[in-house]
């Protein structure tokens, strides 16, 4: 009997029994430690890679590891300034484009101005063409209608009905009857258009 009671504390003792014994107290100090080091502001995680780079295995270890996550990095970090150069690029290009764009609506402006400048102000030729056409005008007032309607009906028709313009309704009413029928109809119609 004293035999099997021994067999039995043998057995309660083995190693299993006694690695547990030993190893949760350990984990659970590490865990406490590793909280408390966290609590107080310290990286733990950095510190125990710069322990580990002065241990000759674990340095290679600890050195192809951030090898591969720099060399990871890296790659994203080019791929990234790949695409914003690529989005640089192509904003500028859409930049140039449009001051192509505003060059040439600067230029229209300019040019519109510059119509409108020439139109609102009569030039010397306009006013000395304006000037003859009275004068004409006032030459056809003194004639009588049988000798002034061929002359008309002989000039560009623009001409004769900015003279015919300049007379009186009566004076022109005199001269178109005297002209032949489809002339005097042709400027008849382009009077009522102006």
């Amino acid at each position: 009997m004293a035999e099997k009671l021994k067999n039995n504390q043998m057995k309660e003792r083995s190693p299993g029994k006694i690695l547990l014994a030993v190893l949760i107290p350990f984990i659970f100090l590490i865990v406490l430690a590793w909280t408390a080091l966290t609590l107080t502001g310290v990286n733990v995680s950095k510190e125990i890679e710069k322990a580990a780079a002065h241990i000759p295995g674990l340095s290679m270890i600890a050195s192809i590891d951030k090898t591969g996550t720099a060399e990871g990095d890296s790659d994203r970090m080019e791929a990234s300034l790949a695409n914003k150069e690529a989005e640089i690029n192509q904003l500028k290009q859409e930049v140039s484009e449009k001051e192509a764009l505003m060059e040439e609506k600067d230029r229209q402006i300019l040019q519109l101005e510059a119509d409108l400048e020439q139109t609102s102000q009569p030039s010397a030729e306009n006013e000395e063409q304006e000037d003859a056409v009275k004068d004409l005008a006032l030459s056809f007032r003194e004639m009588d209608a049988e000798d002034a309607a061929p002359i008309l009906q002989e000039m560009n028709q623009d001409q004769a009905v900015l003279v015919l313009k300049e007379i009186t309704s009566k004076e022109r009413g005199e001269i178109l009857g005297a002209m032949e029928s489809t002339a005097a109809a042709d400027i008849a119609v382009r009077l009522m258009e102006e």
